[in-house]
């Protein structure tokens, strides 16, 4: 072996020093492709509580205190607590844009047959047990009347919107972030918590105030597990949760106040029926 030119020389051969390489730190779309809910930040969720909530407290206490009329008040939550801070929050979201969002308030469901179901299930359902119940004035046609212009003003006036906010960022968001039930019963949690004022509105005692209590939660479960699970079925189409939600509120015009419970235990079976049929799907 002929000897190298450093070793005629008499010196040692030195290997060259490799610097140790430092791990690179994890980007989003890395950790999105490992663990897609690792790249779903809490902090805009966060943020939308921290405006929501109180926002919703203040104004709708204000109307009680005041003994006013609390439908400016609700629209107020609606706009300042709610669609304001969606839109400057999805403005910010790296996972969709606002005028994609946007879009799906206009987007029928698909395939186009949920679109009945959503409108009609749950007020048809609950006016036949409320009649079943003699809480009905038995009058179909204007129960059909009565329902369809009640549920036509709170689509357009305040549940489009409210669910451009809800569903569109905050429940899509979190259940992103811990799948789809617990997604689903964060955001019935603080959909509840921001009607707790609600409760206390000609409440008489303890006792009305946690039965209002219980009928917030029990609605806002059923609600937003129903709501999720239209969303995932329906092609993502906010007109067909809107009008899920629009349906809820108009049912109150065609039953008895005695029995309004009815309503309430729908939505909640109904919630719940869903989150059952999506877990089969899942185990499938």
């Amino acid at each position: 072996m002929t000897p190298s030119s450093d070793e005629r020389r008499g010196r040692a051969t030195v290997a060259p020093l490799v610097p140790e390489r430092k791990p690179m730190p994890t980007s989003p779309a890395t950790a999105a492709r490992t663990n897609p809910r690792a790249a779903v930040p809490t902090r805009p969720l966060l943020a939308f509580a921290a405006i929501a909530v109180p926002t919703g407290w203040v104004l709708l206490s204000t109307a009680q205190l005041l003994d006013a009329p609390a439908d400016p008040f609700v629209l107020l939550t609606l706009l300042l607590g709610l669609v304001l801070p969606a839109v400057v929050l999805l403005r910010r979201d790296p996972r969709t844009t606002l005028r994609a969002t946007l879009r799906d308030l206009v987007r029928p469901t698909r395939p186009a047959w949920l679109m009945a179901p959503a409108a009609l299930g749950i007020p048809l359902v609950a006016w036949l047990l409320a009649a079943a119940l003699d809480g009905t004035d038995g009058d179909a046609t204007a129960a059909v009347g009565a329902f369809a212009g009640a549920a036509l003003g709170s689509l357009v006036i305040v549940n489009l919107w409210e669910e451009l906010a809800w569903t569109g960022f905050f429940q899509r968001g979190a259940m992103a972030r811990w799948g789809y039930l617990g997604g689903s019963l964060v955001t019935a949690v603080l959909f509840a918590a921001i009607h707790l004022p609600l409760a206390f509105d000609g409440a008489d005692g303890l006792r009305d105030v946690l039965v209002g209590v219980a009928a917030l939660l029990g609605a806002g479960v059923g609600m937003r597990l129903l709501i999720g699970a239209l969303d995932l079925w329906a092609g993502s189409s906010l007109l067909a949760v809107a009008m899920l939600h629009a349906s809820f509120n108009g049912a109150a015009e065609i039953i008895e106040p005695d029995v309004d419970w009815v309503r309430y235990a729908v939505v909640l079976v109904a919630g719940v029926l869903a989150a059952a049929l999506l877990g089969r799907k899942d185990r499938a």
